[in-house]
């Protein structure tokens, strides 16, 4: 483990520390959560991709308890977007997703562009990882996301570590029985943000 990822570690204890404290749950997504779903890390990463449970409604309390912790602490209030960045720069960004009748709607850019999935798929068991405490957004999302960046934004290109990430968590849901494609028909987007610039909206299901 090189020592860029041992200092995530630290920070993944804090946000989960931080969030049980409130009674609340943070989870995991992006690049460690493939790690985490997968039991060890498979490369250096530069940033926590996190989304927090009514993040908005539960703002201040966040605040004030990672700048107790000596975070240096953003918040992007058009974006319902929080940064927490530690002593070594190493930051950790998190929006909100909340459970609409079962349905989460993960505000990735607040009430500019929402990613709507099944509210079971989060995590509901804490998982251990290099004996921590964390949640994560878990397989199904992981791999929707992963497959079709287009849900996220339409100027996201697909990198070579997510191809990687992609080989991963396709095994994991083959080993689990999970059929992709009928994954992908669960999951659906809506961003004004980038439907202003041009582009067109995306309703799920975008395999025709």
């Amino acid at each position: 483990m090189n020592d860029k990822n041992r200092e995530f570690l630290k920070i993944m204890k804090d946000i989960y520390d931080v969030s049980n404290a409130f009674g609340i749950k943070t989870y995991i997504w992006g690049g460690f959560a493939v790690d985490i779903l997968n039991g060890g890390f498979t490369r250096e990463h530069g940033d926590l991709d996190c989304t927090t449970e009514n993040l908005v409604e539960n703002l201040g309390d966040l605040k004030d308890k990672y700048t107790s912790l000596g975070y240096s602490v953003n918040y992007l209030e058009d974006f319902w977007m929080l940064q927490i960045t530690n002593e070594d720069g190493l930051n950790a960004t998190f929006n909100t997703v909340r459970n609409v009748d079962g349905i989460a709607h993960w505000h990735l850019i607040g009430p500019h562009g929402t990613v709507f999935f099944p509210y079971e798929w989060l995590d509901k068991t804490v998982r251990s990882f290099n004996d921590l405490s964390v949640y994560t957004v878990g397989a199904h999302l992981s791999y929707v996301i992963k497959a079709n960046v287009k849900l996220i934004s339409p100027e996201w290109k697909i990198r070579d570590k997510d191809k990687a990430d992609m080989v991963i968590l396709e095994r994991i849901l083959s080993s689990n029985g999970i059929n992709k494609k009928v994954v992908e028909e669960k999951v659906w987007s809506h961003h004004p943000y980038w439907f202003t610039k041009g582009y067109l909206d995306y309703f799920f299901p975008i395999r025709t």
